[in-house]
């Protein structure tokens, strides 16, 4: 059965994860005497504070999803600006992340964001393992969110993770980074809901068969076509800014995309065993 698409269509889908970033919700915070900080993050907090009176990383409510968020803020702090900045490690004693062995698709959460000037933020995320021959640690896959425009409202966002190896992880680590290399003070990015979604399925699972997206270029709508049935498409920007989803029980859809500017984009598709797999094409 063929399936008609509007992209002004909005569904709530729930998204399984292999498992929890820890406190990836932000619920969790404890007091730091002058300040408090989110449970299982390093932040910048000590810096900013010790120098400026100000905290960097801060708790906000209610979130996009449940009662917390954070909030991390790059700060001028006397001769400098301190790029506001946290990770689920510690960035001073080399903690690694936390331990995390799957092989997942997605990199999924919630965003907004305020920048001052030309500053831009990032929510990145790596999986790293050990590689025996190098004897060594490796990256193996990296997902990574750059937002160059203001976010005014909470936004989803979902970054298909690029795998540089074959091996499984053993270590996960997510970072929040208010600003760019030149930063500004007073530029604050929020972020809820962190997730890992969907497995790259190594040696699990077979691929998607045959998936074909048409024409390239597009002008009005995005022809889908399959062998087997797909039970979700959504499309997004090459940072991985979500533009799209919604369900599907079929082999071929239509979408859409009369409304999207002109550029290049990514197709996402997930079958009912949560295997994906993406496609790029170009709107005329």
């Amino acid at each position: 059965m063929r399936t008609i698409l509007p992209l002004t269509c909005a569904l709530a889908l729930a998204i399984s994860t292999h498992a929890q970033i820890p406190n990836g919700g932000f619920e969790s915070w404890y007091s730091n005497v002058n300040y408090m900080e989110p449970t299982g993050w390093w932040t910048t907090n000590a810096v900013t504070y010790s120098l400026s009176g100000l905290a960097s990383c801060e708790q906000g409510s209610p979130g996009a999803v449940g009662a917390s968020y954070i909030q991390v803020t790059s700060r001028d702090v006397g001769s400098i600006v301190e790029i506001g900045r946290t990770t689920c490690g510690n960035e001073i004693t080399g903690y690694p992340g936390f331990v995390y062995a799957a092989r997942p698709a997605t990199f999924d959460g919630q965003v907004r964001y305020a920048p001052q000037g030309g500053d831009v933020g990032q929510v990145h995320a790596a999986l790293w393992g050990w590689n025996a021959q190098m004897t060594a640690r490796e990256v193996i896959a990296v997902a990574t969110y750059n937002i160059t425009l203001p976010i005014a409202s909470w936004q989803a966002f979902s970054v298909p993770f690029t795998y540089l190896s074959s091996a499984m992880p053993d270590t996960a680590r997510v970072f929040i980074v208010a600003s760019g290399n030149t930063p500004v003070d007073g530029s604050s990015i929020s972020v809820d809901d962190l997730s890992f979604a969907g497995a790259n399925g190594l040696g699990e699972q077979g691929p998607i068969s045959d998936v074909l997206v048409y024409p390239s270029p597009a002008v009005d709508q995005l022809n889908i076509t399959a062998d087997e049935q797909l039970v979700e498409v959504w499309l997004s920007d090459p940072s991985g800014r979500e533009l799209y989803r919604a369900k599907l029980n079929a082999a071929s859809a239509v979408v859409d995309i009369a409304h999207l500017a002109a550029g290049t984009y990514l197709a996402h598709f997930r079958t009912a065993d949560r295997r994906q797999v993406s496609r790029r094409f170009l709107k005329e």
